[in-house]
């Protein structure tokens, strides 16, 4: 491992351990066995640092999205409804399990507008591969529709009837895959 991979593996070890807004930059540092100048080599600053980690604990929470294996003997419907599960299901899980990374992501990620767009585009892209969609503003309109589920301002809405709202909310999406012939 390289060691930028070790300071964002020891940064993510200290952010558990510690809680979140207990962790300095000379804490890990020291935890990797370099100076504190030395981390500037590899990250601008401390918001550098947890921007690429929150980012890569996402893509990691939804590696089952990037790509998506698309089931062949499922219909066009089932197929975008169990994308935008995943989406949820994967957020909810790790909300539970990882809150303090959870927290991260919430606070590096959902709220600087450039790195919502690199995320949104990511999804954009996925959801227009495992649906054949191709009007950006369609699939845009869809994960908006859903965001209820996904986003992390909603988080802590999500309970055990989250599961129940969703497919309430899919009943008045689906039937408009079955009558749209060419997205």
């Amino acid at each position: 491992m390289n060691i930028k991979g070790k300071i964002l593996e020891k940064a993510q070890e200290l952010l558990l351990e510690k809680g979140y807004g207990n962790v300095s930059l000379t804490d890990i540092a020291a935890a990797v066995n370099i100076s504190q100048p030395a981390l500037y080599k590899h990250f601008k600053n401390k918001t550098d640092l947890w921007e690429l980690l929150a980012f890569n604990w996402l893509d990691t929470m939804l590696a089952d999205l990037f790509p998506y294996k698309v089931d062949p003997k499922k219909s066009q419907s089932e197929t975008i409804h169990n994308w935008f599960w995943t989406l949820a299901s994967n957020k909810h899980a790790a909300y539970k399990a990882e809150p303090i990374m959870f927290k991260l992501y919430t606070e590096y990620l959902s709220t600087k507008p450039e790195l919502v767009e690199r995320h949104m585009n990511d999804l954009i892209d996925s959801l227009g591969a495992v649906s054949g969609m191709t009007d950006r503003q369609e699939k845009l309109s869809l994960i908006g529709l859903f965001s209820r589920f996904h986003h992390p301002k909603f988080a802590e809405f999500w309970d055990e009837d989250t599961q129940d709202d969703f497919e309430r909310t899919w009943k008045f999406v689906e039937p408009y895959f079955n009558t749209k012939t060419n997205l």
